[in-house]
Protein backbone atom coordinates (compact mmCIF):
# COMPACT_ATOMS: atom_id res chain seq x y z
CA UNK A 1 0.00 0.00 0.00
CA UNK A 2 1.59 3.21 -0.87
CA UNK A 3 0.95 6.19 1.37
CA UNK A 4 2.84 8.47 -0.34
CA UNK A 5 1.14 11.72 -0.29
CA UNK A 6 -0.81 12.61 -4.14
CA UNK A 7 -2.00 15.53 -5.65
CA UNK A 8 -5.85 15.57 -6.59
CA UNK A 9 -6.63 15.41 -10.36
CA UNK A 10 -8.15 18.60 -10.44
CA UNK A 11 -5.43 20.15 -8.20
CA UNK A 12 -3.04 18.66 -10.83
CA UNK A 13 -4.42 19.34 -14.11
CA UNK A 14 -4.71 23.02 -12.83
CA UNK A 15 -0.75 23.07 -11.98
CA UNK A 16 0.17 21.83 -15.61
CA UNK A 17 -2.49 24.17 -17.35
CA UNK A 18 -0.98 26.85 -15.28
CA UNK A 19 2.71 26.44 -16.22
CA UNK A 20 2.00 25.31 -19.99
CA UNK A 21 0.21 28.69 -20.65
CA UNK A 22 2.87 30.42 -18.45
CA UNK A 23 5.92 29.03 -21.15
CA UNK A 24 3.61 29.77 -24.14
CA UNK A 25 2.93 33.52 -22.80
CA UNK A 26 6.87 33.91 -22.21
CA UNK A 27 7.43 32.90 -25.42
CA UNK A 28 5.45 34.78 -27.01
CA UNK A 29 6.46 37.92 -25.17
CA UNK A 30 9.73 37.24 -26.20
CA UNK A 31 9.02 36.48 -30.16
CA UNK A 32 7.29 40.36 -29.75
CA UNK A 33 10.15 42.06 -28.04
CA UNK A 34 12.64 40.54 -31.15
CA UNK A 35 9.97 41.29 -33.55
CA UNK A 36 9.59 44.90 -31.94
CA UNK A 37 13.79 45.05 -32.00
CA UNK A 38 14.19 43.93 -35.67
CA UNK A 39 10.76 46.35 -36.86
CA UNK A 40 12.61 49.59 -35.17
CA UNK A 41 15.24 49.00 -37.74
CA UNK A 42 14.03 50.16 -41.08
CA UNK A 43 15.51 49.85 -44.86
CA UNK A 44 13.13 52.95 -45.58
CA UNK A 45 15.31 56.20 -46.69
CA UNK A 46 15.60 58.84 -45.15
CA UNK A 47 16.96 62.75 -45.30
CA UNK A 48 16.23 62.16 -49.14
CA UNK A 49 18.37 65.03 -50.72
CA UNK A 50 18.83 66.78 -54.13
CA UNK A 51 22.23 68.11 -54.59
CA UNK A 52 24.74 68.43 -57.52
CA UNK A 53 21.85 70.42 -59.78
CA UNK A 54 23.30 70.98 -63.14
CA UNK A 55 22.00 70.86 -66.78
CA UNK A 56 22.75 66.99 -67.42
CA UNK A 57 23.44 65.78 -64.03
CA UNK A 58 22.59 65.83 -60.40
CA UNK A 59 22.71 63.65 -56.93
CA UNK A 60 20.77 62.11 -54.76
CA UNK A 61 21.66 60.76 -51.26
CA UNK A 62 19.98 59.40 -48.17
CA UNK A 63 20.37 57.48 -45.02
CA UNK A 64 18.86 54.36 -44.07
CA UNK A 65 19.00 52.68 -40.85
CA UNK A 66 20.40 49.30 -41.70
CA UNK A 67 22.91 48.32 -44.24
CA UNK A 68 20.71 47.35 -47.12
CA UNK A 69 21.54 48.15 -51.13
CA UNK A 70 19.87 51.05 -52.48
CA UNK A 71 19.47 52.37 -56.49
CA UNK A 72 17.36 54.85 -58.12
CA UNK A 73 15.21 54.31 -60.61
CA UNK A 74 14.27 57.95 -62.87
CA UNK A 75 12.98 59.05 -65.93
CA UNK A 76 11.32 62.02 -67.60
CA UNK A 77 8.25 60.93 -66.84
CA UNK A 78 6.31 59.11 -63.96
CA UNK A 79 6.63 55.45 -65.79
CA UNK A 80 10.51 56.11 -64.93
CA UNK A 81 12.40 53.80 -67.22
CA UNK A 82 16.46 54.81 -66.03
CA UNK A 83 18.49 53.17 -63.39
CA UNK A 84 21.51 54.62 -61.56
CA UNK A 85 23.41 52.65 -59.31
CA UNK A 86 25.05 54.11 -56.02
CA UNK A 87 28.63 56.13 -57.04
CA UNK A 88 30.48 53.28 -55.25
CA UNK A 89 29.03 50.40 -56.83
CA UNK A 90 31.09 48.49 -59.56
CA UNK A 91 28.89 45.76 -59.80
CA UNK A 92 25.93 44.37 -58.32
CA UNK A 93 24.39 46.79 -55.44
CA UNK A 94 26.50 46.83 -51.72
CA UNK A 95 24.92 47.51 -48.79
CA UNK A 96 25.41 51.03 -46.94
CA UNK A 97 24.02 53.09 -44.39
CA UNK A 98 24.54 56.22 -46.20
CA UNK A 99 23.49 56.27 -49.97
CA UNK A 100 24.95 58.33 -53.04
CA UNK A 101 23.23 58.22 -56.05
CA UNK A 102 24.56 60.38 -59.17
CA UNK A 103 22.32 60.96 -62.14
CA UNK A 104 24.25 61.65 -65.33
CA UNK A 105 23.35 62.31 -69.37
CA UNK A 106 20.10 64.19 -67.92
CA UNK A 107 18.15 66.64 -70.39
CA UNK A 108 18.69 70.63 -69.87
CA UNK A 109 15.57 72.42 -68.25
CA UNK A 110 13.49 68.68 -68.04
CA UNK A 111 11.52 67.64 -65.00
CA UNK A 112 12.97 63.99 -63.21
CA UNK A 113 10.82 62.05 -61.43
CA UNK A 114 12.65 59.13 -59.27
CA UNK A 115 11.86 56.54 -56.57
CA UNK A 116 14.32 54.45 -54.35
CA UNK A 117 14.81 51.19 -54.12
CA UNK A 118 15.96 50.26 -50.65
CA UNK A 119 16.48 46.90 -49.55
CA UNK A 120 13.33 44.67 -51.14
CA UNK A 121 11.18 47.67 -51.19
CA UNK A 122 10.66 50.94 -53.60
CA UNK A 123 9.67 54.26 -51.72
CA UNK A 124 8.04 56.33 -52.05
CA UNK A 125 4.40 55.22 -53.46
CA UNK A 126 4.59 58.21 -55.69
CA UNK A 127 7.39 59.48 -57.83
CA UNK A 128 9.46 62.58 -56.33
CA UNK A 129 10.99 64.88 -58.89
CA UNK A 130 13.33 67.56 -59.34
CA UNK A 131 14.32 70.05 -62.50
CA UNK A 132 17.88 70.45 -64.06
CA UNK A 133 19.01 73.59 -65.14
CA UNK A 134 18.57 75.55 -68.02
CA UNK A 135 21.89 75.02 -69.52
CA UNK A 136 25.08 72.51 -69.25
CA UNK A 137 28.26 74.72 -68.42
CA UNK A 138 31.11 74.38 -66.37
CA UNK A 139 33.14 76.51 -64.63
CA UNK A 140 36.94 76.38 -63.85
CA UNK A 141 36.70 76.33 -60.42
CA UNK A 142 39.20 74.12 -58.10
CA UNK A 143 37.85 71.52 -56.38
CA UNK A 144 37.58 71.04 -52.70
CA UNK A 145 40.02 68.48 -51.51
CA UNK A 146 40.24 66.80 -47.89
CA UNK A 147 40.13 63.86 -45.18
CA UNK A 148 37.58 62.77 -42.67
CA UNK A 149 38.83 60.99 -39.46
CA UNK A 150 37.88 59.91 -36.31
CA UNK A 151 39.40 60.57 -32.85
CA UNK A 152 41.50 58.15 -33.21
CA UNK A 153 42.31 59.72 -36.06
CA UNK A 154 41.27 56.52 -38.07
CA UNK A 155 39.74 57.00 -41.92
CA UNK A 156 36.02 57.46 -42.16
CA UNK A 157 34.57 55.48 -44.68
CA UNK A 158 31.63 56.30 -44.84
CA UNK A 159 30.36 59.93 -44.04
CA UNK A 160 28.54 62.62 -46.32
CA UNK A 161 29.96 66.09 -46.94
CA UNK A 162 27.39 69.19 -48.07
CA UNK A 163 28.52 72.18 -49.24
CA UNK A 164 26.11 75.03 -48.54
CA UNK A 165 26.60 78.23 -50.47
CA UNK A 166 24.63 81.83 -50.74
CA UNK A 167 22.13 81.79 -53.87
CA UNK A 168 23.44 78.19 -55.24
CA UNK A 169 22.32 74.61 -54.97
CA UNK A 170 23.86 72.36 -52.24
CA UNK A 171 27.03 70.38 -53.69
CA UNK A 172 27.59 66.97 -52.31
CA UNK A 173 29.66 63.57 -52.36
CA UNK A 174 30.72 60.92 -50.02
CA UNK A 175 33.90 59.76 -48.75
CA UNK A 176 35.87 57.34 -50.36
CA UNK A 177 37.13 54.04 -47.74
CA UNK A 178 40.47 55.76 -47.08
CA UNK A 179 38.46 58.85 -45.67
CA UNK A 180 39.48 60.97 -48.67
CA UNK A 181 36.93 63.42 -50.87
CA UNK A 182 36.95 65.27 -53.47
CA UNK A 183 34.03 67.99 -54.19
CA UNK A 184 33.80 69.65 -57.55
CA UNK A 185 33.12 73.38 -57.79
CA UNK A 186 32.39 73.48 -61.29
CA UNK A 187 28.71 74.17 -61.21
CA UNK A 188 29.45 77.49 -59.57
CA UNK A 189 29.42 79.72 -61.66
CA UNK A 190 31.25 83.04 -59.55
CA UNK A 191 33.46 82.97 -56.87
CA UNK A 192 35.17 85.78 -57.12
CA UNK A 193 33.16 87.77 -54.89
CA UNK A 194 34.35 85.39 -52.22
CA UNK A 195 31.62 83.62 -50.38
CA UNK A 196 31.55 82.59 -47.02
CA UNK A 197 30.46 78.93 -47.23
CA UNK A 198 29.40 75.71 -44.70
CA UNK A 199 30.77 72.91 -45.18
CA UNK A 200 28.78 69.94 -42.87
CA UNK A 201 30.18 66.29 -42.54
CA UNK A 202 28.09 63.68 -40.87
CA UNK A 203 28.12 59.87 -40.97
CA UNK A 204 24.63 59.23 -39.22
CA UNK A 205 26.35 59.29 -35.19
CA UNK A 206 28.43 62.43 -35.72
CA UNK A 207 28.64 65.79 -37.49
CA UNK A 208 31.46 68.79 -38.44
CA UNK A 209 30.79 71.50 -39.43
CA UNK A 210 33.38 73.43 -41.52
CA UNK A 211 33.16 77.51 -42.10
CA UNK A 212 35.13 78.93 -44.87
CA UNK A 213 35.34 81.49 -47.72
CA UNK A 214 35.73 80.29 -51.57
CA UNK A 215 37.55 79.97 -53.69
CA UNK A 216 39.53 78.09 -51.01
CA UNK A 217 43.51 78.54 -52.24
CA UNK A 218 45.16 75.93 -49.78
CA UNK A 219 45.80 72.88 -51.76
CA UNK A 220 43.67 70.65 -49.54
CA UNK A 221 41.31 71.60 -46.49
CA UNK A 222 43.26 70.62 -43.21
CA UNK A 223 42.35 66.85 -41.62
CA UNK A 224 38.76 66.95 -40.00
CA UNK A 225 38.30 64.79 -36.58
CA UNK A 226 34.43 64.18 -37.50
CA UNK A 227 32.62 65.81 -34.65
CA UNK A 228 34.87 68.61 -34.54
CA UNK A 229 33.95 71.88 -35.52
CA UNK A 230 36.38 74.28 -37.64
CA UNK A 231 36.03 78.25 -38.12
CA UNK A 232 38.31 78.76 -41.23
CA UNK A 233 37.66 81.93 -42.06
CA UNK A 234 38.41 83.05 -38.33
CA UNK A 235 41.92 81.53 -38.93
CA UNK A 236 42.71 83.33 -42.64
CA UNK A 237 41.03 86.45 -41.04
CA UNK A 238 43.51 86.45 -37.80
CA UNK A 239 46.03 89.51 -38.63
CA UNK A 240 49.69 89.57 -37.76
CA UNK A 241 49.42 90.20 -34.06
CA UNK A 242 52.03 88.85 -31.59
CA UNK A 243 49.81 86.29 -30.55
CA UNK A 244 49.20 85.39 -33.98
CA UNK A 245 52.75 85.12 -34.68
CA UNK A 246 53.68 83.15 -31.87
CA UNK A 247 51.43 80.35 -33.63
CA UNK A 248 52.46 81.07 -36.88
CA UNK A 249 53.38 77.46 -37.63
CA UNK A 250 54.64 77.65 -40.84
CA UNK A 251 56.52 81.27 -41.10
CA UNK A 252 53.80 83.18 -43.69
CA UNK A 253 53.32 85.64 -40.96
CA UNK A 254 49.75 84.78 -40.42
CA UNK A 255 47.79 82.06 -38.48
CA UNK A 256 45.64 80.62 -41.11
CA UNK A 257 44.13 77.33 -43.27
CA UNK A 258 47.99 75.93 -43.35
CA UNK A 259 48.81 76.41 -39.61
CA UNK A 260 45.22 74.55 -39.16
CA UNK A 261 46.19 71.84 -41.32
CA UNK A 262 49.23 71.17 -39.61
CA UNK A 263 47.56 70.73 -36.10
CA UNK A 264 45.45 68.71 -36.94
CA UNK A 265 47.96 66.36 -39.25
CA UNK A 266 49.87 66.21 -35.96
CA UNK A 267 46.63 65.07 -33.93
CA UNK A 268 47.37 63.19 -31.17
CA UNK A 269 51.23 62.96 -31.40
CA UNK A 270 53.14 63.06 -28.29
CA UNK A 271 56.92 64.14 -27.82
CA UNK A 272 59.07 67.34 -26.50
CA UNK A 273 58.64 69.27 -29.75
CA UNK A 274 56.43 68.46 -32.22
CA UNK A 275 54.83 70.72 -34.76
CA UNK A 276 51.33 72.19 -33.19
CA UNK A 277 52.14 71.55 -29.52
CA UNK A 278 50.52 75.47 -29.08
CA UNK A 279 50.45 75.16 -25.60
CA UNK A 280 53.58 72.93 -24.80
CA UNK A 281 52.00 70.11 -22.94
CA UNK A 282 54.24 67.55 -24.61
CA UNK A 283 50.97 66.41 -27.03
CA UNK A 284 48.58 67.90 -29.62
CA UNK A 285 45.26 67.69 -28.60
CA UNK A 286 41.61 69.43 -28.76
CA UNK A 287 43.66 72.28 -26.34
CA UNK A 288 45.72 73.07 -29.42
CA UNK A 289 42.82 73.46 -31.98
CA UNK A 290 40.92 75.67 -29.65
CA UNK A 291 43.98 77.77 -28.95
CA UNK A 292 44.07 78.45 -33.09
CA UNK A 293 40.15 79.04 -32.60
CA UNK A 294 40.24 81.93 -29.66
CA UNK A 295 42.44 84.06 -31.95
CA UNK A 296 40.98 87.35 -32.68
CA UNK A 297 39.29 88.10 -35.75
Amino acid sequence: MNNGFKIPTLLGIGVLLIGLFGGVFLVTKNQFNVFKTQAGVSAEPQKITVANLSGNSASIYWQTDKAVPGFVEAGPGITLGLTFRDDRDEGAPKPYLLHFVTLNNLSPNTTYYYKIVSGANTYPAQPLSFKTLESVQSFPNSPLIGQIVDENLQPVGEALINLSIPGNSNLATITKISGNFILPLTAIPDLTSNPEAVLTIFNGEKSSKINLKLPFTEESLPQIILGKDINLVALESSPSTSVSIKNDLNGDGMVNALDAGIVFNNFGKKGPSIIGDLNKDGVVDQKDVDILGKLPN
